[in-house]
Order: C-alpha cells, then sequence, then structure tokens
C-alpha cells in the first residue's frame, strides 16, 4: 500500500496544524509555507478534511483551520480511510465466488485489513506530535 500526494498532504496539514500554539485558525498559505507544499493543492485537501469533520474553517480577513477535535480522538486510520477513499483491501464477495477467490479474500485481504486497522487505528494525531525525533 502506498499513500498518495492527497494522503501525505492531508498528514502534514494535520500535523502542521497540531503542533502551532496558537488561539486562531491557521492560514493554508502559512502551512504550505512552512511545508513546501502546493497551497492551491493543499486547499483540496483541506476541503476534503473539512469535510470528513477532522478540521474546521473560518472564512474572511484572518481565516484558516483548526482542528475540529482535540489530537488524541484524531484517529489516522480514519484519516487515510478518508483521503486515500477507503484503504480496506478486502472487497464485497462476487456473486459466484469460487473457492479459490473465497479463501483469498477472507484469509489474504482481510488479514491485511485486519492488521492496517490495528496499526493505524490505535494511533492518534497527538502521538505523531509527540513523537521524539
Amino acid at each position: 500500500m502506498k499513500i498518495s500526494t492527497r494522503g501525505r498532504y492531508g498528514l502534514r496539514l494535520l500535523v502542521d496544524i497540531a503542533e502551532q500554539v496558537t488561539d486562531g485558525p491557521i492560514a493554508l498559505s502559512t502551512v504550505a509555507e512552512r511545508q513546501q507544499l502546493s497551497e492551491k493543492y493543499l486547499q483540496q485537501v483541506a476541503l476534503l478534511l473539512a469535510r470528513g469533520g477532522i478540521l474546521t474553517s473560518v472564512k474572511g480577513s484572518g481565516g484558516g483551520y483548526y482542528l475540529a477535535k482535540r489530537p488524541e480522538e484524531i484517529i489516522m486510520y480514519e484519516v487515510l480511510d478518508l483521503l486515500e477513499g477507503n484503504i480496506a483491501f478486502e472487497e464485497d464477495p462476487p456473486q459466484n465466488e469460487t473457492a479459490v477467490q473465497q479463501v483469498i479474500r477472507l484469509h489474504f485481504y482481510r488479514t491485511i485489513d485486519q492488521k492496517v486497522r490495528a496499526a493505524f487505528g490505535s494511533l492518534n494525531l497527538a502521538e505523531i506530535v509527540k513523537a521524539d525525533w
């Protein structure tokens, strides 16, 4: 599994916002400059995160984005699933699923999904921000 540019930008955006000690929203232009990212693409990512309830936007002068939840409540699996568009490997079984297809779906794809969910489902934004570098 490779995380797309959208996923990478989204993670950098969230970490950048979470690291800032500020009372107001943070302008995407500021984040784009700090992170050396395309502001235009960052706007698209921020919109997805806002629609998904991860960020809140403030329009107008002095506007920008802030976290809609505490960093401890922002689960990385949910963020990646939102940005990547369903990160599950397992799909619904086809109508005439063969025995081989079923074995692969249940014992390979489902196992991968469980491991990915276990890894990212227990990791929150606060843990990433507080990590020792």
